[in-house]
């Protein structure tokens, strides 16, 4: 039997609202998810402030010339100082974007960042396939891959940085590199929802105490707390 609205705790005295109060305040325990989120969403600031920078200080003479030539050639523009960067981050973002998106829609295991997602794991498998197909729809792009494999690339949209002039280009390694970061923290927040479903909820029941003939209000946290002496 529930007790009635405004009922005490017999042991601490407390209504379910100041129970509830009294441990939500408390400082919550900082996770291992938590540590990630922190560490994808510093990377992602990171990312954002460099490939800002690239965007600004692309010499203008050369913003309209064909993006895979320009980076595919940095002995020839030496000027621009930034191409060994953008280089890396078009391997480690944008390439390791289509190669997760390619494993994930066959159900296979593969790792983004330092997340890795088990074979099995069909909630986070789920939310990386929604968000890049969504980032491919949006950029009217196939996510290229860093690895030619067996299934044929989108005959109806153009492949990563094909055709884009270098200006272009850039925005587009930019945009994909934030969804890369966000991806992640999407994948995050999901872990962090799991782990609030497994913390305890707080509650005011009848519960019968040894050495007492009759049932009392208790709340969830003293009756552990009995249970445990």
């Amino acid at each position: 039997m529930a007790p009635r609205e405004g009922i005490r705790c017999w042991v601490c005295g407390r209504t379910l609202e100041e129970v509830r109060q009294t441990i939500g305040t408390a400082a919550p325990e900082l996770t291992d998810v938590d540590r990630s989120m922190a560490k994808v969403s510093e990377a992602r600031v990171k990312f954002a402030g460099e490939a800002g920078q690239w965007m600004d200080l692309v010499p203008d003479q050369f913003k309209a010339m064909d993006f895979a030539f320009v980076i595919g050639n940095p002995t020839q523009f030496r000027t621009i100082r930034f191409l060994d960067e953008v280089e890396h981050a078009r391997r480690s973002h944008v390439q390791e974007l289509g190669d997760v998106l390619a494993l994930a829609k066959k159900g296979k295991e593969f790792t983004i960042g330092e997340i890795k997602v088990e074979a099995n794991d069909s909630r986070r498998r789920d939310t990386v396939v929604r968000d890049l197909e969504d980032f491919e729809r949006k950029s009217g792009r196939a996510l290229e891959r860093s690895k030619a494999g067996d299934e044929k690339e989108d005959a109806g949209k153009p492949s990563g940085f094909n055709g884009l002039k270098l200006a272009d280009g850039l925005k587009y390694l930019r945009d994909a590199g934030l969804t890369y970061y966000a991806v992640q923290q999407r994948i995050l927040e999901g872990d962090k929802e799991d782990e609030k479903k497994k913390m305890p909820t707080y509650e005011i029941g009848m519960a019968k105490i040894k050495g007492f003939p009759k049932a009392v209000p208790i709340c969830t946290v003293c009756e552990n707390l009995i249970k445990g002496l």
